[in-house]
């Protein structure tokens, strides 16, 4: 007994050991990220190298950033080291991304820009793709997103009240249900396709359709979601995105802090109903997700767990109220 006392003391001791590694990561990151906002690409590029000596499993996410972080302080070398690294070690497929970030146009003139881009597209075509399904796929991407991108525009030129939006909108449920029957003849007799035959952007796209359909057809296929997460054909954080809104739907707390909503009063985001958020991090690591305090930076909010536990009564109150008029 004295013996399996002590091996749980040790187990404890790692688990908490990891813990304080992901909250010092993320710490790292996030401090980081600002300095970039802040347009100090020198001190930002600094911060992510002594997060990054902290993990090994670095996610593609924060090594592309650095990427570009490194890009903008005129270190290719350190730039173009990330970008090999994702390009060989995660597969990278995405040729749009990288010829079209501004941030990496500093890399352009260099002779390995032209190697990293073939090493890129060499990753698109080797991928053994259904391309009569990925062309249908292709489609349907373009009507989800081409006119949600233009939400933000009409929103800064004619109101959030306007009939423009409100036509914008119309427009964007039409395509919304024309998509859904689309993508829900793809899932009911192929199942959730194998991430190989439909790459990254088919995958976005299955799931970008299926998070915006409604509740019911959401709790239809939870399972295909979950065994393609579990089979890596998906990736954990769309999951995560995916179960939270399920979650706030079914009048619970979200458990990864994935969803926001516009405060009317303050016109900024506020985390909606959260599930013990003192170890939201933790969990949201696990997802591959940055953390609170990373996701919050793009509106200059401060990610304060207690004051965020203050105001959760009355945000658990608003969602109630909003899901009792919605049902």
């Amino acid at each position: 007994m004295k013996y399996i006392t002590t091996f749980l003391f040790f187990i404890l001791i790692i688990i908490k050991g990891s813990a304080q590694n992901t909250s010092e990561y993320s710490k790292f990151i996030a401090e980081g990220w600002q300095l970039y906002l802040d347009k100090n690409f020198e001190a930002s590029a600094k911060l992510y190298e002594e997060a990054f000596k902290i993990r090994t499993d670095v996610p593609l996410n924060d090594r592309y950033n650095a990427s570009c972080i490194y890009a903008l302080a005129d270190n290719k070398d350190m730039a173009f080291y990330h970008l090999f690294s994702i390009v060989n070690d995660f597969k990278w497929t995405n040729h749009e991304e990288l010829m079209s970030n501004t941030d990496l146009l500093s890399l352009h003139s260099d002779a390995r820009w032209q190697e990293l881009s073939n090493l890129v597209i060499k990753n698109e075509t080797e991928k053994d793709y259904d391309k009569e399904l990925i062309t249908i796929l292709d489609q349907i991407y373009f009507d989800d997103q081409s006119t949600r991108n233009q939400i933000r525009s009409t929103e800064d030129k004619y109101g959030r009240q306007s009939k423009e939006i409100d036509a914008l909108w119309e427009d964007i449920m039409k395509r919304d249900s024309l998509n859904l029957i689309k993508v829900s003849t793809i899932l009911d007799e192929k199942g959730w396709p194998d991430k190989k035959l439909i790459g990254e952007r088919g995958t976005s796209t299955l799931f970008l359709v299926i998070q915006h359909a409604n509740q019911d057809t959401q709790e239809k296929y939870l399972h295909l979601i979950t065994k393609a997460m579990e089979e890596h054909h998906l990736p954990r954080r769309q999951y995560a995105m995916f179960y939270d809104r399920l979650l706030l739907r079914r009048g619970k707390r979200q458990i990864y802090g994935t969803q926001l909503a516009m405060s009317k009063e303050s016109k900024l985001p506020y985390v909606l109903p959260l599930k013990d958020p003192k170890n939201v991090d933790v969990r949201r690591a696990q997802m591959g997700l940055n953390s609170m305090q990373e996701n919050l930076n793009r509106w200059n909010i401060t990610w304060n767990v207690e004051e965020y536990l203050k105001s959760l009564p009355s945000i658990d109150a608003k969602e109630k109220e909003l899901n009792k008029k919605t049902n």
